[in-house]
């Protein structure tokens, strides 16, 4: 994992997660380490990389809310590490022995986008074909300016590496479009990593 590099993923963090509330959502890739057969990991912590407490906290909490409910041990990693600046490999290494972790989960964004696309009145891409000095003009004036729709998305990586090899055991990448942005999407966000992870086996299914 190394020295983490923090500039300006506190602001991304945010923007991301406050386009999950009513975006959709879709997995653009994911990897598994097919080498690790198991068992499944029962304590974990999770570590969410944005300089921003009020955000740290919410995104590492709902997590382990959400762990603690399947039955399984979590930690929050901003109660071990407050300062973010000092999360490492060995610093997480260090932490993690002491406290039994099995795995640590990490979660970051890579990126954030706006797409803005024109649409004409007829709903279809907007035209310059009528021009000033055309008949369209002469009868109904200046064409309606072109309809804008703009899609925020939003690029966020999580992370899953066994606390004891730092190997990365799992890893996915998933795209969440057209948000609400009022950050609400965070247990939505929780809930489709967890399921993920369920369905590779490295976690024990929800408790019944």
């Amino acid at each position: 994992m190394g020295k983490v590099r923090i500039v300006t993923m506190g602001a991304l963090l945010t923007a991301a997660l406050m386009m999950l509330s009513c975006a959709s959502m879709r997995t653009m890739d994911e990897w598994r380490d097919k080498a690790y057969q198991g068992p499944a990991y029962k304590k974990i912590m999770v570590v969410a990389l944005t300089k921003r407490a009020d955000l740290r906290q919410p995104v590492e909490d709902e997590f382990r809310r959400q762990l603690q409910a399947r039955g399984l041990e979590a930690a929050a990693c901003y109660e071990c590490i407050p300062d973010v600046d000092k999360i490492s490999r060995e610093e997480l290494a260090k932490v993690g022995t002491g406290m039994g972790i099995e795995a640590f989960l990490i979660v970051r964004v890579l990126r954030t986008d706006t797409r803005i696309e024109s649409y004409g009145s007829s709903g279809a891409p907007a035209s310059s074909s009528v021009g000033r000095d055309s008949m369209m003009d002469m009868h109904w004036g200046v064409p309606d300016p072109p309809l804008t729709k703009r899609s925020d998305t939003a690029t966020l990586e999580s992370r899953l590496f066994d606390a004891k090899t730092a190997a990365l055991v799992w890893r996915a990448t998933a795209e969440s479009v057209n948000p609400a942005g009022d950050g609400s999407g965070i247990a939505k966000f929780v809930r489709a990593v967890l399921a993920a992870l369920d369905n590779e086996k490295l976690i024990a299914p929800p408790r019944k």
